[in-house]
Order: structure tokens, then C-alpha cells, then sequence
């Protein structure tokens, strides 16, 4: 099992922008060490609110991978169908050159109907500019060129500089948002990035749904390396460290969950992610594992209020990952 950590990077009440930023920098600056075991650092995408204020996650992956040595950073969720895909792969094939190979892409159908129109991208046909901004996208990533002649977008062969310098483009992971998203997926072989906010059920029904299809049409995903993003916040008294977790979470919920019950909705997140005391996260996290089958888990330790508990914890996990590395 592989480790890293991602960033929602939420500017909460009282809170400066500044604030928010650096406290990623600080964590990603510690993790970079070689002493620690993570491998990576994904970014996620946000628009118009301060439940995440980062909108362009390529560019903040670029300073950090200036900043560091060795983490492998991207982003969590870029939201390929409101951007241009000849922009998205430029960006990330001039990453991929400068870190020699550290970035990572990971992309995302757009969830948000009111983001969609903001960016005059059509609703009906949601899916289809998703798969056709990422046929352009790899196309570019992996032959350095691109000529598309579709529904969307008809341009003439254009060069895509610098190219990459991985043999094959970034590593890529797309953000399991749907049905729909994760049938393609399958027939593309792409690894998935099930996200912390979905129930254990929706995930689980996402992976097999994977494994299904791909098996029906004769995919070989034996490459394919599934990625769980987890919330944590774990304290001595675990009632803190839920108070913490809901004060957290709450606007962010409000905001992408308009229609249900808040309350039930950040219960089951903390009841599904590290949230409580260090005897109470284990098993949950390791039926998660197993339901989806993933290969790579992300931290997030955003929730946590005090610095000194973050780098206590974040030590805590990585002394376990150094003993099953040794065992």
C-alpha cells in the first residue's frame, strides 16, 4: 500500500487566504523530507467559494514541485470539461518535463451544473465534452501533438511544447463522479480516485462496477492502482476530534449537498473516514480498502486544528507505514 496526501485547502471562518496556503506549504515542505513515507501530493480543484479556494490546482502543483525534491504532485480533480484541453495539456506537459516526471494529472467530469454554464459548456452533453477533452488531452500527453475533429473541437495538428518527458505522458487518475465516468474508465484503464464524501456503498458499487465492465470487455487492468482519499483528525478525546471534523466540513456540505440532511450526511462522512480516537479509524479504513481494492491511500489533515497534533499524527502514520514497509 502506497501514501500521500491531498488538500481541499477550505478557508474556515477566521481564517486568511494566506492562512489557508500556507499551511499546505508547511505540510508538504515536512512530508518532502526522506525520512517520511509519502509519495504524493494531490490538489483540489474549486470555484467561487471558500470551500477550496484553489481554481487552477496545475499551477499550485507547479510551485510545489519547485519547492520539493522528491514528492510525486499534481491535481486531485482537474475539472477538464470547463477548461480548454490543449491549455490543460500544455500546462501539464511542461510539468512533466520541469519535475522530470513528478506531476501528476488527475482529472474530473465537471459535478457542478451552475460551473458548467458559468464556463457555456451544455449540460445535456456533459459526458461527451468530458471524453472529448480527454481524448485530446492524451492524445497530446503521450504523441506530443493533437488534431481532433470532433462534435466540440475541429483545429488543425498542433504541437504540444515542450513534450513530456515521461515515455508515456504523466500518471493520470480520474475522479470517480458517476456511472458513467467510471463505465469509461474501465475501457480506458484508468485508475480511480474514489472520493472521501461518498459513502462506503457508492463506492464499493463504483469498483465493482469497474471490475465488470472491464472484465466484459476484455480490459487488462493488472496496471490499473485505485486511490482513496481519506479525511483525518484524530485526537485522545474523540469527541474533539469530531467537533473539529463537522466545524470543518459544514459549509462545504451545505454547499455541494443543498438538497439532504446535513447532519446525517457529516455523520456518515466521519463514521467512513479517520475521524475519532486512534483505536476507532482502523477498521473502517481497512473495509474500505477492501471493498474498493485500492492501491494508494491520501490524507487529508486539514481538519485538524492545532499544528503541533498535525505533525504529531502525520509522525504516528508514518512510523506504521515504516514498520509494514520493514515487515
Amino acid at each position: 500500500m502506497k501514501f500521500g496526501l491531498f488538500f481541499l485547502n477550505f478557508q474556515l471562518d477566521g481564517m486568511t487566504s494566506e492562512n489557508t496556503l500556507d499551511n499546505m506549504v508547511s505540510m508538504v515542505s515536512l512530508v518532502d523530507a526522506d525520512e517520511y513515507h509519502f509519495d504524493t501530493v494531490l490538489i483540489y480543484e474549486h470555484h467561487f467559494s471558500k470551500s477550496g479556494i484553489i481554481a487552477s490546482p496545475i499551477t499550485a502543483a507547479g510551485f510545489l514541485l519547485g519547492l520539493t525534491n522528491r514528492l510525486h504532485i499534481g491535481s486531485l480533480n482537474q475539472v477538464i470539461t470547463t477548461h480548454h484541453p490543449v491549455r490543460v495539456a500544455e500546462e501539464s506537459s511542461l510539468l512533466d518535463q520541469m519535475s522530470e516526471g513528478r506531476f501528476i494529472l488527475g482529472f474530473s467530469n465537471s459535478e457542478n451544473d451552475f460551473e458548467m454554464d458559468f464556463f457555456k459548456r451544455n449540460l445535456a452533453s456533459r459526458q461527451q465534452q468530458f471524453e472529448a477533452c480527454y481524448d485530446i488531452i492524451n492524445e497530446a500527453l503521450t504523441t506530443g501533438y493533437c488534431h481532433p475533429q470532433n462534435d466540440f473541437y475541429d483545429f488543425p495538428k498542433v504541437s504540444i511544447n515542450p513534450h513530456c518527458f515521461s515515455k508515456n505522458g504523466p500518471k493520470q487518475y480520474v475522479v470517480a463522479t458517476s456511472k458513467s465516468v467510471v463505465e469509461w474508465a474501465a475501457k480506458n484503464a484508468l485508475s480511480l480516485t474514489f472520493k472521501w464524501d461518498d459513502s462506503l456503498a457508492d463506492k464499493e458499487s463504483y469498483a465493482m462496477l469497474y471490475n465488470e465492465i472491464a472484465m466484459r470487455y476484455g480490459i487488462d487492468i493488472s496496471n490499473v492502482e485505485h486511490q482513496l482519499t481519506v479525511i483525518v483528525n484524530l485526537n485522545a478525546d474523540g469527541d474533539l476530534a469530531r467537533d473539529e471534523a463537522k466545524g470543518y466540513l459544514k459549509n462545504y456540505i451545505v454547499e455541494t449537498y443543498p438538497d439532504i440532511d446535513h447532519v446525517a450526511k457529516i455523520n456518515s462522512i466521519i463514521a467512513e473516514n479517520a475521524i475519532g480516537t486512534d483505536a476507532e479509524y482502523y477498521d473502517q479504513i481497512k473495509l474500505a480498502v477492501e471493498k474498493t481494492g485500492v492501491k494508494k491511500i491520501l490524507l487529508s489533515f486539514e481538519s485538524m486544528k492545532d499544528s503541533n497534533d498535525v505533525k504529531n499524527i502525520i509522525n504516528m502514520a508514518n512510523d506504521k507505514i515504516s514498520k509494514n514497509i520493514k515487515a
